[in-house]
């Protein structure tokens, strides 16, 4: 029964999904920049979480739902950003905004084998305005650290977080289709070429 929203970003912040109660949607939106292919297509590379917070809380803003019971932010990134200025304003501008509009932001920063403070950012300048809001820092290192995050900010927030887990396949039957080809290949060369390789001995 929640709204939520979606805002993919790297140099610039893209609202994919307003709020809404099409999880389908999100999901489908999620999965896409998931997916290497589709990543790789996306328009923008780096990392300015400052513009995402800032977006994040104009769509608060858009939809009229800074008083609405149970608001949050939650952000999935690599942590690998150092600016404290997005154009002219300082991130803790946009970080002020966030709490005079009481949207605390939980920060889960995906690093694989990263632990808090291994990234500089990290204890420099999101974990202190991150928590600044009422929200969480979180320096995820892997898969079971993400989860813990998920249980905490569940504990935290009002209404419940479901999660299912899905995995992937991928095909791994390239080099033995290539190695039979090469194998017909060399046999059908030899049957023309070599008299001798016609028959058994």
């Amino acid at each position: 029964k929640d709204l939520l929203a979606l805002i993919q970003f790297g140099n610039e912040a893209y609202v994919v999904t307003p709020f809404t109660h099409d999880y389908d949607n999100v999901l489908l939106s999620m999965a896409l920049v998931g997916d290497w292919s589709e990543f790789m297509q996306f328009p923008d590379g780096g990392t300015a979480i400052g513009r995402a917070i800032d977006r994040g809380v104009g769509l608060f803003k858009a939809f009229n739902f800074l008083n609405a019971a149970g608001n949050a932010m939650v952000i999935f990134s690599d942590g690998q950003d150092t600016q404290v200025m997005i154009g002219e304003r300082p991130v803790s501008d946009i970080f002020a905004q966030a709490i005079a509009m009481r949207i605390p932001v939980y920060f889960i920063r995906t690093s694989r084998g990263k632990t808090l403070g291994q990234i500089v950012p990290d204890t420099t300048i999101w974990k202190p305005a991150v928590e600044s809001t009422g929200g969480r820092f979180y320096a995820a290192a892997n898969e079971n650290d993400v989860l813990k995050a998920i249980a905490d900010i569940d504990s935290r927030s009002p209404g419940a977080i479901t999660i299912k887990r899905y995995s992937t396949n991928q095909p791994r039957f390239a080099p033995y289709a290539v190695a039979a080809a090469l194998a017909w290949t060399l046999a059908l060369a030899a049957h023309l070429l070599l008299p001798f390789t016609r028959t058994f001995p």
